[in-house]
């Protein structure tokens, strides 16, 4: 009998040991493992690019660079000056690509001709 469960055991960890490593090595690096994940959705996806011109959390900024691991962002502070916007400073800074979901990040888009969308008068 316990050569027989010996040899039961030695079977199933030979054929499925591989099946152990792997899902430890999944546990010990799964938060590494998202942030790539992560990452990666960012570096290859499109949404943000170098030198897009953002708004990140009500901040007006410019992205310098788009990483695997973290972005690099230029955020501007602006003030009116005479009633007229001035950047009086800026602040750089990089966040961590999986964190980019926990943020306010808006694009602004280009100019769009309405003008085909409208009756004539100027209202839709």
């Amino acid at each position: 009998m316990d050569n027989e469960i010996r040899d039961t055991a030695t079977e199933l960890i030979g054929h499925y040991g591989w099946m152990f490593i792997v899902g430890f090595v999944f546990l010990m690096f799964k938060s590494s493992i998202e942030s790539l994940v992560e990452g990666a959705k960012v570096f290859l996806g499109n949404d943000l690019n170098t030198d897009d011109v953002i708004s990140l959390n009500g901040r007006p900024g410019r992205v310098v660079r788009v990483g695997i691991w973290k972005s690099t962002v230029f955020l501007y502070t602006v003030e009116n000056i005479n009633g007229t916007p001035v950047i009086t400073s800026g602040t750089k800074i990089s966040i961590q690509n999986d964190t980019l979901k926990n943020h306010l990040i808006e694009k602004p888009l280009p100019e769009l001709d309405l003008s085909k969308w409208t009756n004539g008068n100027g209202k839709s």
